[in-house]
């Protein structure tokens, strides 16, 4: 590859990076593809493209998607980092397709990559990796480990990553939420909040608002959860988030239910039901039950 072709191609993939880090996935995705060109018939740079491809990708909800050419990443690559990359999306495809057990397989050969590389930034994303598999089977305890792992690992980088930072307390938090410890899942969704704002991290920011409104309703503080999932769901409807839109119709509804709000419970619980019109009695069925205290409401980053 020529010297300016090179130029280009990292030209473009930081041009990726940035609009990634904005919540800018249209834009990302066509950096990344255009450095997939830009590599040419360079195996080695198309790959790296590619991988960070699926990334976005995976934002975008587009998981099965996603996880096209990765396996042949895999098998083509002698580059410890692409195939970490590869195996790292890949595993989260699989999580998010329901497939738990090739999701575990594709996670336990990303951290292998990572330790071989000693790259403490991937090590870190593997352990919260590992710390959302566990989130997504239920198993709070094993999650809330894994991103306290990641944490420590990022508070020890020479620069701290405060994109990613952001994203773990906010993750910490939830999964605090989870078992009960709402105060700390609070204190730290706050924090997070402040560095996904600072960061302009929208994505995170929006979770951190779902977050929030989902903890502070556990607490009856009702008006202030209500503020909060307003904005989650502006957030979610402007980034095009379906999972957090639905989450946020739930939590709405559930906090006018709590307030005594009947017409405002009823609008948001009839646009949850419209998601669901195989299930025509949802809104008589969440009138009657509090579910809230026994579902994990979102997928973590």
């Amino acid at each position: 590859m020529s010297e300016d072709r090179l130029a280009r191609f990292w030209d473009l993939m930081r041009q990726g990076y940035a609009h990634v880090k904005k919540s800018e996935l249209k834009e990302a995705l066509g950096c990344f593809e255009s450095a997939r060109r830009a590599a040419g018939r360079d195996s080695g740079m198309a790959d790296k493209a590619i991988s960070n491809k699926s990334m976005v990708l995976l934002e975008m909800g587009q998981f099965a998607r996603a996880s096209r050419g990765l396996r042949e990443i895999m098998l083509r690559s002698q580059d410890d980092e692409t195939i970490c990359g590869a195996a790292y999306n890949l595993s989260i495809s699989l999580r998010r397709q329901g497939r738990h057990r090739r999701a575990i397989f594709y996670a336990k050969l990303a951290v292998e990559k990572a330790r071989i590389i000693r790259d403490k930034n991937w090590i870190a994303r593997c352990h919260n990796l590992h710390g959302n598999l566990h989130l997504s089977q239920s198993r709070f305890a094993e999650a809330l480990k894994e991103y306290r792992k990641a944490l420590a690992v990022r508070l020890k980088e020479k620069t701290p990553n405060l994109f990613s930072i952001g994203i773990l307390r906010d993750n910490i938090g939830y999964c605090l939420l989870l078992i009960g410890k709402y105060e700390d899942g609070i204190t730290e969704i706050r924090e997070a909040t402040k560095l996904a704002r600072k960061v302009g991290n929208r994505r995170c920011l929006c979770e951190c608002h779902h977050d929030l409104a989902f903890g502070l309703m556990q607490v009856r503080r009702l008006s202030e959860a209500e503020s909060h999932g307003e904005k989650a769901l502006e957030l979610a409807e402007s980034l095009d988030c379906p999972e957090i839109i639905r989450n946020c119709y739930y939590i709405l509804g559930e906090i006018n239910h709590l307030k005594g709000d009947d017409a405002r419970r009823d609008h948001y619980f009839y646009r949850l039901q419209e998601l669901h019109p195989n299930m025509p009695f949802l809104r008589d069925f969440l009138c009657k039950f509090d579910v809230s205290r026994i579902i994990a409401l979102r997928q973590p980053q």
